[in-house]
């Protein structure tokens, strides 16, 4: 093992798409404002934009990797589990890799460290009901797609936005705004905004019903 002294804690933050910049910032400041609660100045910030947690292979997280396999690291700090990993069996077996090399390995959203039983039996179950929670998300947008082709409604990217599609989906598919604008190929706002004005069109037309 090398000298203690020459090792440095290791902050890791990561998003899942492109449009999560700020999201990236505001990992990265909640990794300084720990960093400096906690009197550490010896860190280095990985940072994975645009990377889904289910990659076991990520460009900062595999230098990371390579710094901990190099016995460089002395501790892993992470905004949340998520960020780490969003596979139960991956995020095992990081914890099980920071173990032998002796590293502790910090979640500042669920406020606990690893160097316990309790510790990895946290982490463990949150894994698991993080897995769990989007599986039932995958299957409830397998259900909904199912529902929207029975009924005819058509699916897929569309050169204009179609604002009927949109609200069906939302309607009959009951799926969810980041769902929907991924089906239609436009921005979340969008089908947001599309939606707000036909819930706001119904209710002129029940309220005019109701003076009648």
């Amino acid at each position: 093992m090398k000298e203690q002294c020459s090792k440095y804690v290791a902050l890791y933050c990561r998003t899942s798409t492109k449009h999560q910049a700020n999201g990236l910032q505001t990992q990265k400041r909640l990794l300084k404002k720990y960093c400096e609660y906690h009197n550490i100045e010896n860190y280095k910030i990985f940072s994975d934009f645009n990377y889904s947690g289910k990659l076991t292979s990520r460009p900062e997280l595999d230098k990371l990797m390579a710094d901990v396999r190099e016995e460089r690291v002395a501790q892993i700090i992470t905004p949340n589990l998520s960020r780490i990993s969003r596979s139960l069996k991956q995020l095992l077996e990081l914890v099980e890799e920071f173990q032998y090399y002796q590293i502790e390995f910090t979640s500042i959203s669920e406020n606990f460290s690893v160097n316990s039983s309790y510790g990895r039996l946290i982490i463990a179950v949150l894994g698991a009901v993080s897995q769990m929670e989007r599986e039932m998300i995958s299957e409830k947008t397998k259900q909904g797609l199912e529902n929207c082709k029975a009924k005819g409604i058509q699916l897929g990217r569309k050169r204009t936005i179609s604002h009927e599609s949109i609200i069906a989906l939302s309607v009959e598919g009951n799926l969810s705004v980041r769902a929907i604008a991924k089906l239609q190929g436009c921005s979340p706002s969008s089908v947001s905004r599309i939606l707000k004005k036909n819930y706001e069109a119904n209710n002129q037309l029940n309220a005019v019903s109701t003076s009648k």
